[in-house]
């Protein structure tokens, strides 16, 4: 994937400009999908995979993230970005098997940590797909 591109460039979706009637959520989301993506956050990829948006490319950087320090806080509270990948529809991870298996490697490493902040993930991750 070339960073330097755009998530606008690098995605096959086409969204429109937004204008005086978009919401401020559409228009953040536009304004990200317009950076390189080497520009874009932790907390920029935490809005971007929380709302589905370009998960080809935002999956992947998220994960990048995430198996570094699953249980950092980047946005709200600990593991948040972690717990946005683990919402992203089920199809997604069963079409993407490389990122899927990087997320079961992740989940199953949390899985031997002492309880904490990782229980609060647990639910959700009995459910991922891996």
């Amino acid at each position: 994937m070339d960073r330097d591109r755009t998530l606008a460039h690098l995605s096959d979706d086409a969204w429109l400009r937004p204008d005086s009637s978009s919401t401020q959520l559409y228009r953040d989301l536009c304004t990200l999908r317009d950076l390189p993506v080497r520009e874009l956050t932790p907390t920029s990829l935490h809005l971007l995979v929380t709302h589905q948006v370009g998960l080809d490319v935002t999956a992947l950087l998220a994960l990048e993230h995430v198996e570094t320090d699953p249980l950092r806080s980047f946005a709200l509270y600990p593991g948040d970005l972690l717990a946005a990948l683990l919402r992203v529809d089920h199809s997604f991870w069963i079409d993407h098997p490389e990122l899927l298996t990087r997320m079961t490697v992740l989940l199953d490493r949390l899985r031997t940590l002492p309880e904490g902040d990782w229980q609060l993930l647990v639910s959700a991750a009995e459910q991922f797909p891996g």
